[in-house]
C-alpha cells in the first residue's frame, strides 16, 4: 500500500504541478550493499544456517527530474547496465546428494541487477549561501537473475522483480550553467529467494547504502 501511495504521487506530481525547470544529469556511486541470507533446507519454514555478507560496487547512473514552483523535485534514476548486487559461495557437507547419497561441496549464488529504476522525490530548502540542503524518499524497482549452484541439488535461476524503499539527505549548489549534488542514501529491497529442485530455500535481504555524486544541468 505504501509503493502504491507513492507511485500516485509521482504520477500526479508529473501530470498536474506546474515546473521551474527541467533537469538531467549523471551521477557517480560508491555502494555498500549488506546481505542478511538464510537457508531451509526442507523449505518447511525453519532457518538452518544464516550468513552476512557485504560487497562495495562503484555505478553509474543518469536521472531526469523536474523542479516543482514550491521548490520540490521529482526524478527518476535509471542504472543503464547491470550490476552484480551479490556473490557469495560457501562449503557444504550434505546428506542430501543429487543422487540421495552423501555429497559436500561448494554451495554458490549470485543476484545479478539490471533495469533499476528509482522514482523519486526531494523536498529542497535554500541556504542563505546560495546552497540547497534536501531530503529524498524514493520508490525503486529493477529486474534481478538469481543463480544458485548447489552441491545438493540441480542448479537453477530464477528471474524476478525487486522491489525497495530509497531514503537520504543530500546538497546541492548551482555553478553558473549546471549544479552538481552530493546525496547519501539508503535503499530497503524487498527479499528475494529462490529454491533448488532438493526445496532448499535460499533467501536474501538486500540494504544499500550509497554515497553519490550527481553534476546535472537545467534547461
Amino acid at each position: 500500500m505504501k509503493k502504491l501511495f507513492l507511485t500516485l504521487a509521482f504520477v500526479l506530481s508529473f501530470i498536474s504541478a506546474a515546473y521551474a525547470q527541467t533537469s538531467m544529469g549523471l551521477t557517480l556511486s560508491m555502494a555498500n550493499i549488506d546481505t542478511d541470507l538464510s537457508d531451509d533446507i526442507d523449505n518447511n519454514g525453519t532457518t538452518d544456517t544464516t550468513k552476512s555478507v557485504s560487497n562495495d560496487v562503484i555505478f553509474g547512473s543518469i536521472f531526469f527530474e523536474r523542479e516543482l514552483d514550491n521548490g520540490v523535485v521529482v526524478g527518476i534514476d535509471i542504472i543503464p547496465l547491470e550490476a552484480e548486487f551479490e556473490s557469495r559461495s560457501t562449503t557444504q557437507s550434505s546428506l542430501k546428494g543429487k543422487d540421495d547419497d552423501s555429497a559436500s561441496g561448494t554451495n554458490k549464488g549470485t543476484a545479478d541487477v539490471s533495469k533499476h529504476l528509482t522514482f523519486y522525490v526531494q523536498p529542497t530548502k535554500e541556504l542563505a549561501n546560495g546552497s540547497k540542503v534536501f531530503a529524498t524518499l524514493g520508490l525503486v524497482r529493477a529486474d534481478v537473475e538469481s543463480k544458485v549452484q548447489s552441491v545438493s541439488s540441480t542448479d537453477k535461476t530464477v528471474d524476478q522483480n525487486l522491489d525497495g524503499i530509497k531514503f537520504g539527505i543530500g546538497m546541492k549548489r548551482d555553478m553558473g550553467n549546471g549544479f552538481f549534488k552530493l546525496e547519501l542514501n539508503r535503499t530497503d529491497y524487498d527479499d528475494i529467494s529462490a529454491t533448488t529442485s532438493n526445496d532448499t530455500k535460499v533467501t536474501a535481504d538486500i540494504d544499500t547504502t550509497v554515497l553519490g555524486l550527481s553534476v546535472g544541468k537545467a534547461f
